[in-house]
């Protein structure tokens, strides 16, 4: 094994997991594989569900260390804090580092606190990734529903799928138990999903309202203190909790490699998926950054990448042509609305309904089973 070429995976992301499951293949050909990741996978497409009472934390997560481990890989816990490009050594946060042949990076995003002064700081700010993070805040909300204690209050700032599903299953948590949550949404857009259509803004717009959810549209938050949000107009939001849906960003390592990335979208990488000047170094999802063909942070762009990515790592041994990947210029996205309802988009069109959220349900099982029945 130590004469084979060392392929190591770094982070557990949905492109990883697929080449995690199909690691027999690049043992087969020729090489050792290895994934790094600190925990368990969780699935961003059920998180908002899993926040709201529709899943469970073992729902939405799986082992990643069990999939590769089928396959013929091995798994590594731990949090890689420095790349030796070099030397072509991961520096790890506890134990020796690990050299290698080949890495390919599915780091995920984060959220930027620092938009909003004085918040990131505060024990009221609840990052929305990982997302972990949603199941300890649905377990903190549903110990204040159950009982007498007066439930947070809560704001989301961000007005695109994200915020609204966050608000939306907050919502829905809170009609679970019979106790209304006191929540708000604020968005710097003048309506709520500004990719969407018109049409569609406005129906969720109405159905989130009536709800007893509390817009400030066209609002951006400045800073939170005293348990209160500012806004530019300098009114304020009573809350207690705060959580960010707005544009997320590349992990910092990305930034500390000395090639080509911007510290929003993350490592430029060409279109077979290695950075420019290493093609030794891979980078997909979230944490990567095609210059000529930026794409949203989604999973599904991560899930396309993933047959690509497995091809070029396999190719890149032998000196074979490598693929190239071209991100969808559309895509089906379904948002979970917390009341059994659904809200599906595809560019203009779209549909709402509970024969949406079933149709989520089903390729969201599909996915997670996919890769269940893999590891087992």
């Amino acid at each position: 094994m130590s004469d084979a070429p060392h392929i190591v995976l770094v982070g557990a992301g949905h492109a990883h997991l697929h080449v995690a499951a199909h690691a027999d293949r690049l043992i087969q050909a020729g090489a050792a594989v290895t994934l790094i990741s600190p925990g368990d996978f969780w699935y961003s497409g059920m998180a908002t569900g899993m926040l709201g009472g529709d899943y469970t934390d073992s729902d939405d997560r799986l082992d990643p260390a069990a999939l590769i481990e089928r396959a013929g890989g091995s798994f590594l816990p731990g949090q890689v804090t420095a790349i030796d490009r070099k030397r072509r050594l991961l520096h790890l946060a506890e134990g020796p580092p690990v050299a290698y042949d080949r890495v390919s990076l599915n780091l995920g995003s984060r959220v930027d606190a620092s938009i909003i002064r004085g918040l990131s700081n505060s024990a009221a700010y609840w990052p929305a990734k990982p997302v972990s993070n949603l199941w300890c805040l649905r377990e903190a909300l549903e110990s204040a529903l159950a009982s007498a204690a007066m439930p947070p209050r809560l704001a989301v700032v961000g007005g695109g799928p994200t915020g609204v599903e966050l608000a939306a299953n907050l919502l829905g948590l809170g009609e679970r138990y019979g106790r209304p949550l006191e929540i708000s949404l604020i968005s710097a857009s003048p309506r709520l999903l500004p990719d969407a259509s018109r049409s569609a803004s406005a129906w969720v717009t109405r159905r989130l309202h009536r709800r007893g959810l509390r817009l400030e549209l066209g609002a951006n938050a400045l800073a939170y203190a005293d348990r209160q949000l500012t806004l530019d107009d300098a009114s304020v939001i009573p809350c207690d909790r705060v959580l960010i849906a707005t544009g997320l960003i590349a992990p910092g390592l990305t930034g500390e490699l000395g090639l080509e990335h911007d510290p929003y979208q993350g490592l430029a990488v060409t279109p077979a998926l290695h950075a420019y000047d290493d093609e030794r170094l891979f980078a997909v999802g979230d944490c990567a950054w095609l210059p000529d063909s930026p794409y949203p942070k989604l999973g599904v762009f991560g899930v396309r990448q993933a047959p690509i990515l497995l091809h070029n790592l396999i190719a890149s041994l032998h000196d074979e042509p490598l693929r190239e990947y071209q991100p969808q210029r559309r895509y089906l996205s379904i948002l979970n609305l917390g009341d059994s309802r659904g809200l599906a988009l595809w560019g203009p069109l779209w549909w709402p309904g509970r024969l949406a959220l079933k149709a989520k349900r089903r390729l969201d099982h599909r996915f997670m089973d996919g890769y269940r029945r893999a590891a087992s």
